[in-house]
């Protein structure tokens, strides 16, 4: 999976794809992650796709829109604090880790939702959470489905501002694989005209 995605979306640039739905992209990353565990015999549990996973899942970030997301800690700042701590290797949350957890928060103007729990979010809260827990590990690929998708026009402006000054940063990780339609392609027309991001008019075929 990851050397299909090197191959069709090579690392240094970022990527604006014309999917066919707003879920193609979402769809098949779940098709390759999850449906495999949902559908096939126990042995794949144990077998060559479930030790493969750790490390796409290292090397991928991924926010899609409403597929069931797993949180591991009691409220939104530890959460993103913890997911410092992993990129990080420590074995504890620090104060340096809750720090950055709260500059996150911050930026994205959630700062009033650190204390609540993960799984008491809204649909738009819940998919911002999970994007910055991706963008925190920086993976080498991070595919956003379709941003719009549960988000305010407010929200995602701000998430634009952040890719492109992310984009401006970052020399090579992460690369970003990003969703759009066609038929609506306003909210990522400031993507659409930046240099540093190639326009695919359609997903690849997975070979």
């Amino acid at each position: 999976m990851i050397a299909w995605l090197s191959k069709n979306f090579p690392v240094g640039s970022h990527y604006l794809v014309c999917q066919s739905h707003s879920e193609q992209i979402n769809q098949w990353i779940a098709d390759r992650l999850i449906t495999p565990f949902q559908r096939g015999r126990k042995h794949i549990l144990w077998g060559n796709i479930a030790e493969q996973l750790p490390l796409i899942g290292k090397r991928l970030g991924w926010a899609p829109n409403k597929i069931g997301l797993s949180f591991l800690n009691e409220t939104v700042e530890f959460e993103l604090a913890d997911a410092v701590a992993i990129r990080e290797n420590a074995f504890q949350i620090e104060s340096s880790h809750i720090n950055q957890a709260r500059d996150l928060l911050n930026r994205f103007n959630l700062i009033d939702l650190k204390d609540q729990n993960p799984f008491s979010l809204s649909e738009g809260e819940t998919k911002l959470l999970w994007f910055l827990t991706q963008w925190i590990k920086q993976p080498e690929y991070f595919a956003i489905g379709y941003l719009p998708t549960s988000l305010s026009q407010q929200r995602i402006q701000m998430i634009i501002n952040f890719l492109l000054e992310a984009t401006t940063k970052q020399i090579t990780h992460p690369a970003f694989i990003l969703g759009y339609l066609d038929s609506q392609s306003e909210w990522c027309q400031p993507l659409l005209s930046n240099s540093r991001w190639k326009i695919h008019d359609r997903f690849p075929e997975y070979e």
